[in-house]
């Protein structure tokens, strides 16, 4: 029964949101961090970088692509600083 309840107060929680103006929309992705701080860490980036845990999702997918690279460097963007700033 918990279960149901918290259900109708997520699909509340998300149907308010979609109420809510742009601006407040993303008001409130900005602040999400703050108001659930147990699930952010508050080194950002730098805790997620260092965090050891495997991911062997994204290990799959890093791997699939060295080998595309590796058999058709052709097909990849080369990007530097240059192309990102004749970027308008």
């Amino acid at each position: 029964m918990e279960q149901i309840g918290l259900m109708q107060t997520l699909q509340d929680i998300e149907a308010a949101i979609a109420r809510l103006p742009a601006e407040e929309q993303r008001r409130l992705v900005a602040e999400i961090p703050a108001l659930c701080p147990h699930v952010f860490p508050t080194e950002g980036w730098n805790a997620i970088l260092r965090d050891e845990a495997t991911r062997p999702a994204l290990t799959s997918l890093l791997d699939q692509l060295d080998a595309d690279f590796t058999r058709a460097p052709e097909q990849f963007a080369v990007v530097s600083e240059a192309s990102l700033c004749d970027r308008k």
